[in-house]
């Protein structure tokens, strides 16, 4: 089918328009997929979601999604040093010898509740 060729079709009382089957051919639509009506300047182009998504897949030249992997992994090594890093500032700072009843106890005693 040429860009020139015209296919008629009606609109029935509801507003609802039945693709000819020469047009959904076309188009590669089938039952369930979705389309889209873009009116232009008084006319109207109906565009399929695969060719929307073809369109939008070769107008992408890659270059601006940047290497996601790499960034990935660069976040990930980031989070690494900032537990590492806080660890050691723990170490530094020295260790806690009091056991978890010690603590316990100490904590339920700042609060009034201490038996």
């Amino acid at each position: 089918m040429t860009e020139t060729a015209g296919i008629d079709t009606k609109v029935s009382a509801e507003g609802r328009v039945v693709i000819p089957a020469a047009v959904r051919e076309a188009l590669g639509v089938q039952s369930g997929d979705r389309v889209r009506f873009i009116v232009d300047d008084g006319h109207v182009r109906l565009v399929s979601a695969q060719s929307l998504l073809s369109a939008v897949w070769a107008n992408n030249p890659g270059s601006q999604a940047g290497d996601s992997v790499g960034a990935v992994r660069e976040a990930r090594d980031a989070d690494r040093r900032r537990v590492t890093d806080r660890w050691d500032r723990l170490d530094v700072a020295g260790h806690d010898t009091r056991s978890e009843g010690d603590i316990e106890g100490g904590i339920l005693a700042g609060l009034g509740l201490a038996r």
